[in-house]
């Protein structure tokens, strides 16, 4: 019996060793498994981040850019707009010169009598100042026509018999070139030029 015995240990040996030797290679390859799986999530998570990292720093940059765009912007407008300030300041200013204005309101007025070409003028208004001084240039030009005070600022108002009119001011003139005069203060300051 004793060999018996020892036959059967000698055979649960083995089939325990087998299935120890199977478990451990289960248990190994399980170990393998969760190793490999937590190095891919752990790239992921890497990849993940650097995604969203580098999305921060798209967003960041964007709206640096958006805003010093703003700033830029905002710095052009502020510009022009001192600029026809001045502008402005300076028509005032050459109202307060007579020599010059009278000389000026002159060609205005010629301006606007050969714009009405064939058509003949029934009045001339102007701002209730320039009365007497239009009065003198419009008989010096051959016009003998009213003039009148209205709402008319640093310049004429030519109107005619058909009912039309042809205003010819220097705010009206400026105005027509504020386009212009904000391009050129643009690229003045800023060395770059803007549609108008």
């Amino acid at each position: 019996m004793s060999d018996l015995t020892a036959l059967l240990e000698h055979e649960a040996s083995a089939e325990i060793e087998a299935i120890l030797s199977e478990a451990r290679e289960r248990a190994s390859e399980l170990v393998a498994s969760a190793r490999a799986e937590a190095e891919a999530s752990a790239e992921a998570r890497e990849r993940a981040t650097a995604v969203q990292r580098e999305a921060l720093r798209l967003r960041a940059q964007s709206a640096a850019q958006l805003e010093a765009s703003a700033l830029k912007l905002r710095a052009q407008h502020e510009a022009v707009e001192a600029a026809y300030a001045l502008a402005q300041e300076r028509i005032e200013a050459l109202q307060q010169d007579l020599t010059t204005y009278e000389r000026v309101l002159g060609d205005l007025l010629a301006e606007a009598l050969a714009a009405l070409r064939t058509e003949t003028p029934t009045e001339i208004v102007v701002a209730e100042r320039d009365l007497k001084l239009v009065s003198a240039l419009a008989k010096a030009q051959g016009v003998s026509v009213p003039v009148v005070a209205g709402d008319v600022a640093g310049g004429v108002r030519v109107r005619t018999g058909r009912g039309s009119s042809i205003e010819n001011t220097l705010h009206g003139r400026l105005g027509m070139l504020r386009g212009e005069l904000a391009s050129q203060v643009t690229e003045v300051l800023f060395g770059e030029t803007t549609a108008a």
